[in-house]
């Protein structure tokens, strides 16, 4: 039992470091130029292969499909959230403006009698 584990446990490493290696290769291979592309549009393309590339070798691995699956469920758990509506979430944001504009006149005050009381005990 703990064999199989210990396998499962390294091949879901192993397609996270091969993916990794995919992504660093075509930085390498997009950085250095060995290709010697003259175009940045062609570099940019190679380098896009590259991490298309790596994210299909993740998603295929173990931990990329725990991924998928959290995904797709975070989905679902999206579709149960109520979302205010506009007229709710404009009403927040008005009242959010005053409440700032409330402390901020505070503040204000605050300064100023602090740098009055300085001003005095200094002078």
């Amino acid at each position: 039992m703990t064999k199989a584990v210990e396998r499962q446990a390294k091949e879901s490493q192993l397609g996270m470091i091969v993916s990794v290696l995919i992504v660093i290769a075509f930085f390498v291979l997009f950085f250095l130029n060995p290709l010697g592309l003259n175009t940045m549009l062609y570099k940019v393309l190679v380098l896009l292969t590259g991490l298309v590339l790596a994210g299909f070798v993740f998603f295929k691995s173990p931990q990329g499909m725990r991924f998928n699956s959290f995904l797709i469920e975070t989905k679902i758990e999206l579709r149960k959230v109520v979302w205010p509506t506009r007229d709710e979430t404009i009403k927040t944001t008005g009242m959010i403006m005053v409440a700032v504009v409330i402390v901020a006149i505070f503040l204000w005050i605050v300064d100023m009698l602090l740098s009055w009381m300085v001003q005095l005990l200094t002078n």
